[in-house]
């Protein structure tokens, strides 16, 4: 049999009312001797509230909301654990949602959860530019991470400095003297990945660089990895390769292996995210980035902050930084 809220009471020797105002922090205090009590009982009988059903009973849970496109991405997989470790240091939990790169799916997802009673929903985009996502109201509290929130919605940001990461990708790649040097970006002419590219391009340009050499691949890895390869084949291949993307860079260091290219001496590789594979990877890449709890921290904190003023907080735009390794050329 289940332990109940009855079974806590009877070996505190108090009332099942007194044990919920324990667990819910109130509505009406509790003497500290009770309350110590209480929270033996608790602990002795390993007692789990129903916290679905104080959700349902109550305006705000200590639940929030996180929907991804793929947590089992890289990425997004060490977002989600920073969030719900600064989540979990704020005595909340997260419900998670993966909407697989659909935006239909990305709402539907944060509807359900709000549905559920979460106090916020963070919500990373799975479309940039999608037509109805700026004018869903979802009726808690919105951030939206990674990518800006969408035109029209009146929520918070908290993304990256994408545009300055690229730029810094240049400037290292040229600082150690290559000039052939390319960037490997998404599909998109939006969002993180595009912003980290026109940085790259911004930082040639700017040093008087060669910065038509722009290549971009897809979601599907079997088709990019070949078109790497290929690309690693031609007579005019490039010194040095800004991957826009961890998962992208690794795609380029396996490429070249293939090729029987060595890296750095023959290509140079420099990608972005900051993300844990690459600090395994041979040679250890060099990426730009920030820590993924400082992200999931600000997220956590942010949201809160919406919660708490009911307001629309400034838009975050947090610093990345370089993670030198042995891809590049650094020592």
């Amino acid at each position: 049999m289940p332990i109940t809220r009855n079974d806590v009471a009877r070996l505190a020797g108090t009332s099942p009312a007194v044990v919920s105002y324990v667990i819910n922090n109130g509505p009406r205090p509790v003497a500290a001797a009770t309350r110590e009590k209480v929270l033996a009982a608790i602990a002795e009988l390993n007692y789990q509230p129903n916290l679905v059903a104080r959700a349902l009973r109550s305006t705000r849970s200590n639940t929030l909301g996180l929907v991804v496109p793929d947590s089992s991405a890289g990425f997004f997989t060490e977002l989600v654990h920073g969030v719900e470790r600064a989540a979990f240091a704020d005595d909340s939990l997260v419900l998670l949602g993966n909407s697989g790169y659909s935006t239909e799916q990305e709402i539907r997802y944060a509807q359900t959860l709000a549905g559920m009673q979460v106090s916020g929903l963070l919500l990373v985009r799975s479309e940039v530019g999608a037509p109805r996502a700026g004018t869903v109201d979802f009726g808690v509290p919105v951030v939206y991470l990674h990518y800006r929130a969408p035109r029209g919605a009146d929520a918070t940001s908290v993304t990256l400095a994408n545009h300055r990461g690229g730029r810094l990708a240049a400037e290292h790649l040229l600082g150690h003297s290559y000039r052939r040097i390319a960037c490997l970006a998404g599909t998109s002419r939006s969002g993180p990945v595009a912003d980290r590219a026109r940085g790259w391009a911004e930082g040639m340009r700017a040093a008087g660089a060669d910065a038509s050499a722009l290549r971009r691949t897809g979601l599907d890895r079997r088709a990019s990895q070949e078109q790497i390869r290929a690309w690693l084949r031609e007579p005019a291949r490039p010194q040095a390769i800004f991957a826009a993307a961890d998962g992208l860079a690794l795609d380029v260091l396996a490429a070249a292996q293939e090729s029987g290219l060595r890296v750095p001496d023959d290509l140079a590789v420099l990608g972005f995210g900051a993300t844990e594979p690459v600090a395994h990877s041979w040679p250890p890449l060099t990426t730009i980035g920030r820590s993924f709890d400082d992200f999931g921290r600000v997220a956590v904190t942010t949201l809160k902050a919406v919660q708490d003023t009911g307001v629309r907080q400034p838009d975050r735009t947090l610093a990345v930084r370089l993670v030198p390794g042995l891809s590049c050329g650094c020592p």
